[in-house]
């Protein structure tokens, strides 16, 4: 969302029209948590992400909810750094927040990056599909760019009744529950059946970074069959 800030900052052409998805990622967690149903017990936070708004963005975590937590990168090195953090913290039971990334990432984040985020963008309430409505935990582009606004350009964003089916999940997906850590990807309903790389249903098998993709791509390619 940084670059896409800078970007309209920099000034674009007026026939440029940006239909914006971003998310903020924190409150996402932050409801999960608070809903007293999170399905995990530790948590590796997205080093991209915390580049651009900190590692002091998940602090939260540890403070009010406990949980040991690392911020992790791409990297094998840095993600095996994050697994033995929360691992370690979670056996002596001194959960603290853990920065794994510290190449780029800082307690502060990228404040120059910040900056023009906030001067291009609002934050909004927004739609997580299969989820639901998380308050505060969307990107919107404000009214000093909303010339670039697609969602303010086309009709067809403008009436929310001609998206009905707008954040649902397709017909047997799962997806959000996989999404939510209340079920494994292949105790989904058409894991490894309807739904497969090679014709995905669901988000979670659609990217690359999908959680149904990556057991799929990590040899669990069949439905879990319970007893």
């Amino acid at each position: 969302m940084a670059p896409v800030a800078g970007m309209l900052a920099a000034g674009v052409p007026n026939n440029l029209l940006l239909l914006l998805s971003g998310r903020l990622t924190w409150p996402a967690v932050s409801m999960l948590l608070d809903s007293a149903t999170a399905g995990f017990d530790a948590l590796i936070a997205p080093g991209h992400v915390a580049t651009v708004m900190g590692s002091e963005e998940w602090q939260f975590v540890v403070d009010k909810h406990h949980l040991p937590t690392a911020v992790a990168g791409f990297t094998p090195e840095s993600l095996l750094a994050a697994f033995y953090s929360v691992l370690r913290q979670h056996i002596e039971n001194i959960p603290f927040l853990d920065n794994c990334y510290p190449e780029v990432v800082t307690a502060h984040g990228n404040m120059g990056a910040k900056k023009v985020l906030y001067d291009v963008m609002d934050i909004a309430d927004a739609n997580w599909r299969g989820i639901g409505t998380i308050p505060d935990s969307g990107f919107v582009i404000n009214d000093d760019y909303a010339a670039y606004d697609a969602r303010k350009h086309f009709s067809l964003f403008k009436e929310n009744t001609q998206r009905k089916r707008a954040g649902e999940m397709p017909p047997g997906c799962d997806c959000a529950q996989v999404v939510l850590g209340k079920i494994y990807p292949n105790e989904c309903r058409i894991f490894g059946k309807g739904c497969t790389p090679h014709r995905p249903i669901g988000p979670c098998m659609v990217s690359d970074e999908g959680a149904c993709r990556i057991w799929w791509s990590g040899g669990t390619q069949r439905e879990r069959v319970s007893a």
